[in-house]
């Protein structure tokens, strides 16, 4: 009975934990959406793609802002995603990406970057990970 019961719980978690098709292919438009913006240094439409309680927060610090969003000779590729947590409307994906850097010795490092959506998934955010302490303003939460 215990083994049913574990079987059963394990499977419930793969499927809880896991996102639909819509979720996916919506997901993935805007994480090549994102890593094209990031990579070809698109500072508007990156700048559209990011977490407005991140935009906020720098909002009054126009230097500040812009070194968010300068990533010259970095390009992010290859990305898996490392978990998928769902509360509500609310969806919460980490990933991991390929950093390269023209700058550097090291041939490839890694870059935990979030994708994050208030609806159902049908649209996202992305957040780097360094950054999640602006993730709760209150501006731009939705309940």
């Amino acid at each position: 009975m215990r083994f049913y019961i574990l079987i059963v719980s394990a499977i419930w978690c793969v499927f809880a934990c896991s996102l639909s098709s819509k979720q996916e292919k919506s997901l993935n438009r805007a994480i090549i959406q994102y890593q094209n913006a990031y990579n070809k240094e698109l500072t508007i439409l990156e700048v559209s793609q990011t977490h407005p309680c991140l935009i906020d927060a720098y909002l009054s610090d126009t230097a500040g802002l812009r070194k968010l969003f300068l990533h010259q000779e970095e390009s992010i590729n290859n990305y898996s995603i490392l978990s998928i947590e769902q509360k509500d409307h609310q969806i919460k994906v980490k990933l991991s990406f390929d950093l390269q850097s023209s700058n550097s010795r090291i041939n490839s490092t890694k870059k935990i970057i979030y994708a994050l959506s208030s609806n159902h998934g049908e649209s996202w955010f992305f957040l780097e990970s360094r950054y999640l302490k602006y993730l709760n303003c209150n501006r731009f939460n939705s309940n």
